[in-house]
């Protein structure tokens, strides 16, 4: 079972649909959040580390399966928790809560290559990057025990 790291996230009205649930494009909009945060709470802005080492993260897969809707005023959970799964790319695994009551709301994965800003062509991560996702599983266990608060997006 992967370590998730989590965000906090009100569903607004602008995030649902004509059917009153959340847009499911909004959910990857959530998963992005949800990775922003785990850079910062690791101890670098994820756009700092692409500025210092002149890399790009495109996206090269995406899956979400949703499996209950979320709704206007409802607070979600969004964990996040991301592996090396070879020298240029990482795989981020998501999953969205409802926050009281723990039920499964969405679930997917997005894979992220790496490439060089100059010729767009595939490089290994930076050991910056590397280092900082080996972070996860403590801060992820620390959450979990309530010593790092949950952030809010």
């Amino acid at each position: 079972m992967p370590s998730f790291f989590q965000i906090r996230k009100k569903v607004h009205w602008s995030d649902t649909d004509a059917a009153g649930v959340v847009w499911f494009p909004n959910f990857l909009g959530w998963f992005e959040d949800a990775e922003e945060e785990l850079f910062a709470s690791l101890g670098r802005s994820r756009q700092s580390l692409l500025d210092s080492h002149q890399f790009g993260m495109p996206r090269v897969e995406v899956h979400s399966k949703f499996r209950a809707p979320a709704r206007a005023g409802q607070i979600v959970r969004v964990g996040s928790s991301t592996t090396v799964e070879n020298p240029r790319r990482l795989h981020h695994a998501f999953e969205i809560r409802d926050d009281a009551t723990a039920q499964l709301l969405a679930e997917g994965f997005v894979r992220v290559a790496c490439v060089d800003l100059s010729t767009w062509s595939a490089r290994d991560l930076p050991d910056d990057v590397l280092r900082l996702v080996s972070g996860l599983p403590d801060l992820a266990e620390r959450q979990a025990r309530g010593a790092v608060e949950l952030p809010w997006t």
